[in-house]
C-alpha cells in the first residue's frame, strides 16, 4: 500500500501548518501529515513554514529570535494561528501515535520535537525527516528513531552516508524518481517517497512504479488514489 502525505495539512482548504489543515487532512483520509517545526527563543516547538516571520509593522526575523508571545501576535485571523506541537499532540490524547512526519529546520528544533514526543509517550513513533545533520543528531541522541532522509540526485546517494543515518525512508522530488531508482532502493532495504507530486496522472504513474509513498499538496486525489477509488469513485488505472 502506498502511504498519502499531506504537505502541511489540507492546504487546498486552510493555511498550511495550522490546526484546521491538520484537522482537515486527516479528516481525508492521510496516513501522515508533513509539519515544519521550528524553536523559538524561549523553547517552543511551533509549526511555521519558514525561518523567518513578520511581526505587523516589523521586518520578518527569525523564528528562533522570537518568543511564543511575540510569535501569538503574528496572525489575527484564528484559522492562521501559529499552533506549538504541544497543541498538536493534545489532538490525539491517548488514541495512539499522532500520524505525523515531523520536517525539522535545525537539529535543536529536531531534538526538543523528540524530546516532547518522548515525555508524551511517542518515542520512535513519529518520523522524521531534515537535513543530514538533524538526521544524524537525532540518530545519536535516539538509536530507534524514524527517520526519512532526503536526496537530490537521481542515482542513489553514497552508500555510507545513509547506512551512518539508518533511515526507514528514502525520499526524493517525484521528478528525480525513476523505476530504476525504486527497485534499488527496495534491494537496499529502503522505503522509497516522493516528494510535491500534485497532478493525479503522475500520483497514478509512481503509485504504479512501486512508491511507498508519496507527499502532495492535494491530498483529496491522492487519497481517492491510494484508496483505490479513483476520481469519482472508480477505481484508478495503475494504483496498484
Amino acid at each position: 500500500m502506498t502511504l498519502s502525505i499531506a504537505l502541511r495539512g489540507d492546504t487546498a482548504r486552510f493555511p498550511g501548518n495550522t490546526l484546521p489543515a491538520l484537522r482537515s487532512a486527516w479528516r481525508a483520509g492521510a496516513d501522515l501529515v508533513k509539519i515544519d517545526v521550528h524553536l523559538t527563543s524561549d523553547g517552543y516547538s511551533v509549526l511555521v513554514d519558514e525561518r523567518l516571520v513578520a511581526l505587523p509593522g516589523s521586518p520578518p526575523r527569525p523564528v528562533d529570535g522570537l518568543t511564543l508571545a511575540e510569535l501569538a501576535g503574528v496572525r489575527d485571523d484564528v484559522e492562521r494561528r501559529i499552533p506549538t506541537l504541544m497543541e498538536v499532540l493534545a489532538e490525539f490524547g491517548a488514541h495512539g501515535p499522532p500520524p505525523l512526519l515531523v520536517g525539522a529546520d535545525t537539529p535543536r528544533a529536531a531534538l526538543a520535537a523528540d524530546t516532547l514526543l518522548r515525555e508524551r509517550g511517542f518515542g520512535d513513533q513519529v518520523l522524521f525527516t531534515g537535513s543530514a545533520e538533524t538526521l544524524g543528531a537525532l540518530r545519536a541522541k535516539s538509536p530507534g528513531a524514524r527517520l526519512l532522509a532526503v536526496w537530490e540526485q537521481p542515482d542513489m546517494p553514497p552508500d555510507e552516508a545513509v547506512r551512518a543515518l539508518g533511515p526507514e525512508f528514502l525520499g526524493a522530488h517525484h521528478t528525480l524518481v525513476t523505476r530504476e531508482a525504486v527497485d534499488e532502493m527496495h534491494r537496499f532495504g529502503y522505503r522509497v517517497t516522493a516528494w510535491a507530486v500534485n497532478e493525479f496522472p503522475e500520483m497514478a504513474r509512481l503509485i504504479g512504479m512501486g512508491v511507498d509513498a508519496l507527499a502532495t499538496e492535494r491530498i483529496a486525489d491522492l487519497v481517492s488514489l491510494t484508496s483505490g477509488r479513483g476520481r469519482g469513485g472508480a477505481t484508478a488505472v495503475g494504483a496498484v
